[in-house]
């Protein structure tokens, strides 16, 4: 009885297995059946296309775009297309297919689709979702065989209208070279700041492009230390140099870039090709100390030469030692750091275009 027991289950769980690897092949060609499919018009979903599958990868195709590419094999597939990045990963939940793309570029979002067959092979439902930030949306899309017959239910039922494909968002473009006046919200300097730390910014003026506000005062700036040298006691200038990496509008929509400093309002020389800045030279405080120390040791030793009735030999004496200790404090102190308090106003110059759609630059909600 026990053995019984134990073929039967086998024999189910494998008719469980054979079962589900047969819904697994999604090949050929599927058509939308838009009366059974719910649709969100941010995620539309495509009238018909292919599908080509083997035990490596799921190809599909759509017209006269480029093939998609979902790897079965526990690969990560990447490819470009114009100016995003598209990184893709599948893997089975029973007969069900999983498929999550991250999507990188002027905009940055998530797919994540559902596939399953039925089990006459004749109907396909991918069921979508669409994370962008602070939005998501999600789709029911059901996908006729070519050939087959709709189901007898639809027959009944109105069929609705498909949805007219939404016209792209409007794009604004915040060119590459373009300037951009920041106010630093946190001091930084070369005696304290060191390579890989944060600077912080807020944008001090707005940027309009074509009569639209694409850069709202206020938004936010954040940059990376890249060099932080001290002055030296005999030469060498105190130098400070920065990269700007990310900017966020106030609704939270970010862009990256790797931008340089193109005017400072600080004391020192900007290398405006590379966005460098050198702290001055102390040549004539240095002369200075020292004529200081050598007067003030000529008239003690002058006194004391008075005193003992050799005028010249004191002054002289006194000199040299003046001379001496104001050369010592030249040698044991350092030239001029480069000091940039908070609220000190720059110019980032940007390395890349900066593009945005009317979505982008929606308020963020209350």
């Amino acid at each position: 009885m026990r053995l019984f027991a134990v073929t039967l289950v086998t024999f189910v769980l494998t008719l469980q297995a054979a079962i589900a690897q047969s819904n697994q092949d999604f090949t050929g060609a599927w058509n939308l059946n838009p009366a059974r499919s719910e649709i969100q018009s941010s995620v539309p979903g495509d009238l018909a296309f292919k599908v080509e599958q083997n035990a490596a990868s799921l190809t599909w195709s759509a017209g006269a775009t480029t093939p998609s590419v979902y790897p079965l094999d526990g690969r990560v597939e990447k490819r470009r297309a114009g100016d995003s990045d598209f990184s893709t990963t599948a893997k089975w939940e029973g007969a069900a297919l999983l498929v999550n793309t991250i999507v990188s570029g002027p905009q940055n979002y998530t797919v994540m689709e559902r596939w399953t067959r039925s089990r006459d092979a004749n109907t396909l439902t991918i069921r979508r979702t669409m994370v962008r930030l602070r939005n998501e949306v999600e789709s029911t899309l059901v996908y006729n065989r070519a050939g087959s017959a709709a189901p007898d239910v639809l027959t009944t039922r109105t069929l609705i209208p498909a949805q007219p494909t939404p016209s792209a968002p409007t794009e604004f473009v915040v060119d590459q070279g373009t300037r951009i006046l920041l106010r630093l919200t946190n001091s930084v300097n070369t005696k304290r700041t060191a390579p890989g730390d944060r600077v912080y910014l807020e944008t001090a003026v707005p940027v309009f492009v074509d009569g639209r506000l694409l850069i709202p005062r206020g938004s936010y700036v954040t940059g990376t230390v890249t060099e932080s040298k001290q002055a030296g006691r005999v030469k060498g200038k105190a130098a400070l140099n920065f990269r700007f990496d990310t900017l966020t509008l106030p609704n939270g929509v970010t862009r990256d870039f790797r931008s340089r400093a193109g005017s400072a309002d600080t004391r020192g020389d900007l290398d405006r090709s590379e966005g460098r800045i050198e702290g001055e030279g102390n040549k004539s405080g240095d002369a200075k100390t020292v004529g200081q120390t050598t007067a003030a040791g000529a008239g003690i030793g002058t006194i004391a030469g008075a005193a003992s009735g050799h005028y010249g030999l004191g002054a002289g004496i006194g000199a040299a030692a003046g001379a001496a200790a104001g050369l010592a404090g030249v040698l044991s102190s350092r030239g001029p750091e480069v000091v940039l308090p908070a609220g000190t106003t720059m110019e980032l110059v940007l390395d890349r275009d900066l593009r945005f759609t009317s979505e982008d630059l929606r308020p963020a909600p209350r």
